[in-house]
C-alpha cells in the first residue's frame, strides 16, 4: 500500500479544481453500481458535504461490491464537473480499501437507528451524519473559546484535577487513592476505628478529583488579573437525567476588579460570540443536524443573538413563578413550587428562560443561604452578589459570582456554617496579603455544544460520556 504523503480535503475541492488530480481519503456513505458504471460517496471528516467517485471500470465492481456503509477508501483521482451543479471525481485507482468484516451485522447498516440506539454503539456513530455534525461544531466551539478568551487578554491555565480541596459546596466529589487492595481488610484505619486513616495514603492526606478549578483561579487571579481553564471536573452526583455527566469539560473565568454587572456583559458576549461562529463557521453541520435530528436549531441560535439577554433578579423569578403556578404545574407536572429561599429547580428555570421570556435569561441576587460561603454579601444581608444565566431548551448554562474579598466577612460566614476553615487557609489568607476584588464564573462546555447542536441528551454532545452508572471506554 502506497504512503499518502498529501491528500486533499473534501471541503476545499471546488470548481476552481477542475480537472486536477487529487488524493482523498476517507469512508463510505453509500455505493451504487449500474453495469460498468459504478459511485461512491466519499466523506472525510472536514464537512458534513461528501463527495462522489464515478468510474467506468468492471474490474473494479468485484473490489467495490463488498464495501459497506463506514468502510475506509483512500483513492487517487480527477476533479469533473458534475452534470447538476459543482464538482465529483473520476476516480484513477484505488490506493487504500478497509473492509467493514461483516457488513449485516455492522451497526451502520441497520436501515432505523435512532440516538438511543447509537449511544449503546459509541464506537461507531462519529462516522454517522449526525455526530459527524455535533463533533465538527463541538471542535469549533472549543476554537472559539479560545479565540474569544485570548481576544479579551486572559491567560489560560489548567490548574491540578487532583486536589484536596472539595471547593465547598459544589458537589459530590470522588476520592482519589492508592489504597485499596483485594480484600477491605487492607485499608488502613485509625486507632482501630472504622475510620480510614488517609496518611498511610499516596498524599499523605484525602485526595479527590476536583469539581471546580474556582478556587485555584482565584489564587492565579490574585496575580494575574485575567484567568482561564478548560480543565475537566468531576461530580459523583447519582443523576441519570439528560443534564448529568460525572465527567464534563469546565469552561471557568476568573478576573479581576469586576462587578456584577460585568459578570453578566462578559457572559452575554461570550455565549453570542459562540453562537454567531457555529453559525458562521458550521453552516454545513447546523444545516444537517436542522433536516432531521434537531430541526429548528438555525432559527433557533440566529435568535439568541439577535438582542440582549433578559435580566431579572432572583425575587422577580420567585414571583413571576408563583403568578403562573398553575400553568408550571401542569406543565412540568409538579406537585410543590419553590418558594423565596428555595432553589428554583431545573423545571422552573426552563420556564423562565423558554416559555415566559423566550430568550436566555440572567436571574441573579440570589439568597445567601442558598449559594456557596464565598460569594459577596449584598447591603440587604439577605442576598449574594450571584448570578446564574438560563438558556431556553436547557436551563442553568452558567453559574457566576462576585468573590467576597473582605477577610472579615468571608470568616464571619464560614464561622457560621460552621466549616473547618484549615482545608481552606491558603485560599481564606488571599483576603489578608493583598486581597483582591474578583469575579469568576463555570459554565459546562458539553450544555454549551448541547444548546448549538440541539441535542436533547447531554451524552450525545460528548464524544466518550461518562455517568452515573456508565462508564464504557
Amino acid at each position: 500500500m502506497p504512503y499518502i504523503q498529501r491528500h486533499t480535503n473534501i471541503t476545499d475541492i471546488s470548481i476552481s479544481h477542475l480537472d486536477s488530480e487529487v488524493l482523498v481519503n476517507g469512508w463510505i456513505r453509500n455505493t451504487r453500481i449500474q453495469s460498468n458504471l459504478a459511485f461512491i460517496e466519499i466523506y472525510d471528516g472536514s464537512t458534513s458535504k461528501s463527495i462522489q467517485a464515478i468510474y467506468e471500470d468492471a474490474k473494479l465492481n468485484e473490489l467495490i461490491k463488498p464495501l459497506s456503509i463506514g468502510s475506509s477508501i483512500s483513492i487517487k483521482a480527477i476533479v469533473v464537473k458534475h452534470p447538476k451543479e459543482g464538482v465529483e471525481l473520476k476516480l484513477k485507482e484505488i490506493l487504500y480499501i478497509g473492509k467493514i468484516n461483516d457488513p449485516v451485522t455492522y451497526i451502520l447498516n441497520a436501515k432505523k437507528m435512532g440516538l438511543d440506539t447509537l449511544r449503546d454503539h459509541q464506537d461507531v456513530r462519529c462516522k454517522t451524519r449526525t455526530f459527524n455534525a455535533v463533533f465538527r461544531i463541538r471542535a469549533g466551539l472549543s476554537q472559539a473559546t479560545h479565540n474569544f478568551f485570548h481576544s479579551k487578554g486572559f491567560h489560560h491555565l489548567n490548574p491540578n484535577i487532583i486536589t484536596t480541596s472539595d471547593c465547598e459546596g459544589a458537589g459530590e466529589v470522588f476520592t482519589i487513592t492508592n489504597m485499596l487492595g483485594k480484600n477491605s481488610s487492607d485499608i488502613p484505619k485509625v486507632d482501630k476505628t472504622d475510620i480510614i486513616d488517609y496518611s498511610r495514603d499516596f498524599f499523605e492526606k484525602q485526595a479527590f478529583l476536583t469539581v471546580s478549578s474556582q478556587l485555584q483561579l482565584e489564587l492565579l487571579c490574585a496575580g494575574l488579573g485575567k484567568v482561564w481553564t478548560s480543565n475537566k471536573s468531576f461530580r459523583s452526583e447519582k443523576s441519570k437525567t439528560n443534564r448529568h455527566l460525572a465527567e464534563f469539560e469546565h469552561i471557568e473565568w476568573e478576573f479581576a476588579w469586576a462587578n456584577l454587572d460585568d459578570l453578566m456583559n462578559f457572559s452575554e458576549e461570550y455565549t453570542q460570540y459562540c453562537f454567531s461562529y457555529v453559525l458562521k463557521e458550521h453552516s454545513d453541520d447546523l444545516e444537517e443536524l436542522n433536516k432531521f435530528t434537531s430541526k429548528g436549531i438555525i432559527d433557533k441560535l440566529k435568535e439568541f443573538i439577535s438582542k440582549p439577554y433578559m435580566r431579572i433578579t432572583y425575587d422577580t423569578a420567585v414571583k413571576i413563578i408563583e403568578d403562573n403556578a398553575e400553568e408550571i404545574m401542569k406543565q412540568y407536572k409538579l406537585k410543590d413550587l419553590p418558594k423565596w429561599g428555595d432553589d428554583l429547580g431545573s423545571d422552573c428555570e426552563k420556564y423562565i428562560a423558554e416559555i415566559h421570556f423566550k430568550s436566555p435569561t440572567f436571574v441573579y441576587n440570589y439568597p445567601k443561604d442558598l449559594k456557596s460561603f464565598y460569594m459577596k454579601q449584598n447591603n440587604d444581608g439577605k442576598t449574594v452578589q450571584a448570578c446564574d444565566l438560563l438558556i431556553p431548551g436547557l436551563g442553568e448554562l452558567i453559574g457566576s459570582s462576585v468573590r467576597e474579598e473582605n477577610y472579615e466577612k468571608l470568616m464571619e460566614t464560614v464561622n457560621l456554617r460552621k466549616m473547618d476553615a484549615t482545608k481552606l487557609k491558603w485560599y481564606i489568607d488571599l483576603r489578608l496579603n493583598g486581597s483582591t476584588p474578583t469575579a469568576g464564573a463555570g459554565l459546562g462546555f458539553d450544555r454549551l455544544v448541547r444548546i448549538c447542536t440541539g441535542m436533547e441528551n447531554i451524552r450525545d454532545a460528548v464524544p466518550f460520556p461518562v455517568a452515573y452508572q456508565e462508564c464504557r471506554f
